[in-house]
């Protein structure tokens, strides 16, 4: 399967690393900047949201990943695939933000070719398509590695190969 691969895209947060980010401390905030009584999905609340209420919400964002950096820990499955790879480009989706991603890169010593973070879109599919579009590659030549079944649909529907990780850290 290697040889025929000229693109991997890895996700972050449960495929590479778990930066243990207070969740429901984020909804709590987000209810509080949209004035909703619950937030049960961030990225349907989020895609819903104004600019300004966006800019909010990754402000708050940003300080629980800070927060969350100091307990971020490898998860060596999705290591030992990165390095598997080492020869092939590289692309970084995550729903994470550029200044954590910049951290945790330097602390991790991992490097890709191209980085996709939220700032760019919160949705993987729109993720992918970013990246199909940069390398310019037939996303069958592209393997996707992620831990989320929403990363394996993405993947599959726009005719990546994906590889799952399970971390067991969530």
């Amino acid at each position: 399967m290697e040889d025929d691969i000229k693109l991997v895209v890895f996700d972050l947060d449960g495929t590479l690393i778990h930066l243990p980010i207070q969740y429901d401390r984020l909804k709590h905030e987000i209810s509080k900047i949209l004035r909703v009584n619950k937030v049960d999905s961030i990225l349907s609340a989020i895609s819903k949201a104004g600019l300004d209420e966006r800019n909010k919400i990754f402000k708050i964002w940003d300080s629980l990943e800070a927060e969350a950096f100091l307990g971020m820990k490898k998860i060596e499955e999705g290591i030992r695939i990165y390095n598997d790879f080492h020869d092939k480009l590289k692309c970084l989706v995550t729903l994470q933000g550029r200044r954590v991603v910049r951290k945790i890169l330097e602390e991790t010593g991992l490097t890709f070719n191209h980085i996709i973070t939220r700032e760019d879109s919160v949705n993987r599919d729109e993720q992918l398509r970013i990246a199909i579009e940069k390398f310019k590659i037939n996303p069958k030549e592209i393997l996707v590695v992620g831990d989320r079944e929403s990363d394996k649909e993405a993947a599959e529907k726009l005719g990546c190969r994906f590889i799952f990780i399970r971390s067991g850290m969530k």
